[in-house]
């Protein structure tokens, strides 16, 4: 009788143990499942900010290169308005200039059968505007033109000043017409009307 007690209990206690056994390894295999479940999905979580931030450090990258791009073309965008700014209302005089202008707009208008001339450019004493913030450069010149060219020259002067034209900025203070040459008038080889007349203008400039 003991010895049967003896093996129940020895049964007993393996069967326990045995019991504890896959207890035991069931609760460490879901811990480990757990485990590896969360190291998976931190694995996955660390790839995704990965190519988050590799995506974001593109992103900062491309960026910097267009604020790159956009102050080097408004560096230069900046240089070509002070370049025109100068030729439209310079620092200084700049006598010369003004002179190869006009010249230039005479040698671009002019035509056997279409004059248009410039003669007597005369500079005069620069004189400084009522509120002291430009310059005003006075002179006077002689032009001899047929009607159309006149009326282009008055164009010319009405739109002076711009910087899309690039043409110092001008006004015209007075014309004088000396003399009146209608076509067929001896002397008169262009087949079109013709005048002469002085004009009184002034340029401006910084100081």
């Amino acid at each position: 009788m003991a010895k049967s007690s003896f093996y129940k209990s020895r049964q007993f206690q393996t069967r326990f143990y045995a019991g504890l056994s896959i207890v035991l390894l069931l609760v460490i295999a879901f811990y480990s499942y757990s485990n590896i479940t969360k190291m998976l999905g931190m694995q996955a979580e660390i790839e995704t900010h990965s190519k988050l931030h590799g995506a974001l450090i593109d992103t900062e990258n491309r960026i910097d290169k267009e604020l790159k791009t956009v102050k080097e073309e408004n560096i230069e965008l900046d240089q070509t308005i002070q370049e025109e700014r100068d030729i439209v209302f310079p620092k200084g005089e700049n006598h010369t200039a003004l002179t190869r202008t006009l010249e230039q707009f005479a040698n671009d208008t002019h035509r056997s059968k279409n004059p248009f001339m410039i003669s007597n450019l005369q500079y005069q004493t620069p004189q400084k505007s009522e509120d002291d913030e430009y310059m005003i450069l006075p002179f006077k010149l002689t032009i001899h033109s047929s009607y159309e060219n006149f009326f282009k020259f008055l164009e010319y002067v009405g739109n002076s000043g711009t910087l899309s034209d690039k043409t110092r900025l001008l006004d015209i203070q007075q014309i004088v017409i000396n003399f009146v040459s209608p076509q067929g008038t001896q002397g008169n080889l262009s087949g079109q009307d013709e005048i002469n007349f002085n004009v009184s203008m002034q340029a401006y400039f910084r100081p």
